[in-house]
């Protein structure tokens, strides 16, 4: 089985790392949008077969709004910082569970 790159343990752990700094769910959202920029560098190709799958449905979730556009059609929000701004407190606590529970299997990889 193909082992995760390591390019994801170390990017994961920052983003987790960032979430983990307030666990409140009305922090939540602002923790989400301040490390969006996570979601869209870390790609699927980097974890391993099983996990994989899970990235994938996380960014799938984090991507479902599309980006947001002006009058003009000009995108002036991203897919994610658009998805995130339109959670309520709870879906974001449960992307926030997500992300650290994919972390925590990724770190079991490489122990």
């Amino acid at each position: 089985m193909k082992k995760s790159n390591i390019f994801a343990y170390i990017e994961l752990s920052k983003l987790a790392e960032g979430l983990r700094i307030s666990d409140s769910t009305e922090h939540a959202k602002n923790q989400l949008k301040s490390q969006a920029a996570y979601f869209n560098i870390i790609e699927p190709k980097y974890f391993s077969d099983d996990l994989m799958i899970e990235w994938e449905n996380i960014l799938g979730y984090t991507k479902k709004l599309g980006a947001k556009v002006n009058e003009e059609g000009r995108i002036v929000s991203n897919a994610v910082t658009n998805t995130i701004e339109n959670m309520s407190d709870a879906e974001c606590k449960v992307l926030v569970e997500r992300v650290n529970a994919i972390y925590d299997k990724l770190k079991k990889e490489f122990e």
